[in-house]
């Protein structure tokens, strides 16, 4: 579809052994049916004096939180180490991430693994999972690398 970008395209990779350098980064594909990214922004919102009752915003604060959602796919490198984090707390949470556009820009930086629920469903379906990647710190953004 030209002009239209397919969420296939995306690339989305995590680092399987956290604390390495550049890690082992694992896929996270394979049985992801959905991703809702969000920027998890802070409001502050005041009304002055001056506004005759109206008011301003500004973005005071902001995270990027990927949502993701789909099926539990058991011997998939990624989800595996996802869901073996489903007990712990903490710094072992901690990892590594990026996220390619199909365009080539790059989003890559800490993260933590929150939310993980499932795998749960009726008898008959596939399991149904979530979980969520929330970037620790502003990620660093590389540009796609534009051709003439």
């Amino acid at each position: 579809m030209p002009g239209f970008e397919l969420m296939n395209a995306h690339d989305f990779k995590i680092n399987t052994v956290p604390g390495t350098t550049p890690g082992t980064l694992a896929a996270i594909a394979a049985g992801i049916t959905n991703v809702e990214p969000s920027p998890n922004e802070e409001l502050s919102q005041d009304k002055y004096l001056d506004g005759d009752g109206y008011g301003e915003t500004d973005v005071i604060g902001a995270q990027i939180v990927l949502a993701f959602t789909g099926h539990r796919k058991y011997g998939d490198v990624a989800q595996d180490f996802i869901f073996s984090k489903m007990l712990e707390l903490g710094a072992s949470r901690r990892t590594n991430f990026e996220w390619t556009e199909p365009g080539g820009g790059k989003f890559a930086g800490p993260c933590t693994i929150a939310n993980i629920s499932g795998p749960s469903g009726a008898a008959g379906a596939k399991g149904e999972i979530s979980f969520e990647i929330h970037f620790n710190g502003k990620p660093t953004y590389t540009p796609p690398v534009v051709t003439p």
